[in-house]
């Protein structure tokens, strides 16, 4: 019964953190700007009209509200109904790519808004930045270098486990999905630093920071990815089942509270998005 309380309390604690917590801090952030740096002084902020922006944030909030409320009503149901556990962590997971959805969404249209903004952009000559960017200039060599001492530990002890012959051990897929994820981190990364600028206005101190912070939130995350990996391993070779679905809700919520730095705006150089005619 304690660790079925333990995981309410966890699970709880992913569904205020994700779909309460962190949607008010970046509907808050958003408004902030709406507010202090409006369309009036800073056009180049708004390709479109500020009543399309009012009512995205509206839907931000409805869409989060909505899932926020689901959730609340499922681990209802989980306290009410008897259950084996098993599915704890399938259960866990699921919720945590419905909450993601709304982050999702606001990644995506960035995209498109970056790209009206290059199409509103009437300068005809563009800033080269002659700078070479290289990967240590953004992430300490002893973070990388933890990265890789982890992944390299992660290796050994897939194969070490791999000797007793568990029916359910994934073997050496294991290495192999863990593999893939950094690769994957590992090509953002490179598009990050060496991609086109997708903010045609974006001061250069704040594209040189905003890399910075994604190259470590990666690193981070890969690092946090490949010890939820070899934790879940252990722990089921030791036949810890029930813990499993606590260890999964507290790395994802860890994964958040990482990704969520990448949503700050309070240090963003707002005077490049101001009318060039009031620019002082």
């Amino acid at each position: 019964m304690s660790e079925d309380i333990l995981f309410y309390a966890v699970f709880l604690g992913q569904i205020l953190l994700i779909s309460f917590y962190f949607p008010r801090k970046i509907l808050g952030q958003m408004r902030y700007v709406i507010t202090t740096y409006p369309p009036s002084t800073y056009p180049k902020l708004y390709p479109k009209s500020i009543e399309f922006y009012e009512k995205a944030l509206r839907n931000y909030r409805i869409v989060n509200q909505l899932i926020l409320v689901a959730g609340l009503l499922l681990l209802a149901f989980l306290v009410a109904y008897p259950r084996s556990g098993e599915w704890d962590g399938s259960i866990v997971l699921a919720c945590f790519m419905v909450q993601l959805l709304p982050v999702m969404r606001l990644d995506l249209s960035s995209f498109k808004y970056f790209r009206q903004m290059r199409k509103a952009n009437s300068r005809t000559t563009r800033k080269a930045e002659m700078q070479p960017r290289r990967l240590f200039d953004f992430v300490s060599p002893a973070l990388f270098g933890l990265a890789i001492f982890v992944y390299i530990a992660f290796i050994l002890l897939i194969i070490y486990i791999d000797q007793f012959d568990f029916s359910w051990f994934g073997s050496y897929w294991n290495i192999v999905g863990v593999t893939l994820i950094n690769l994957f981190f590992a090509g953002v990364v490179v598009w990050r630093l060496y991609g086109k600028k997708l903010d045609p206005h974006q001061a250069y101190e704040d594209r040189m920071r905003h890399i910075g912070i994604t190259v470590k939130t990666l690193v981070l995350i890969s690092i946090a990815a490949t010890l939820f990996v070899a934790i879940s391993v252990v722990l089921k070779s030791l036949n810890f089942h029930s813990p499993e679905s606590v260890v999964m809700s507290l790395y994802l919520q860890l994964i958040a509270v990482i990704g969520l730095r990448n949503y700050r705006l309070d240090d963003i150089n707002f005077e490049v998005y101001k009318d060039e005619s009031l620019a002082t």
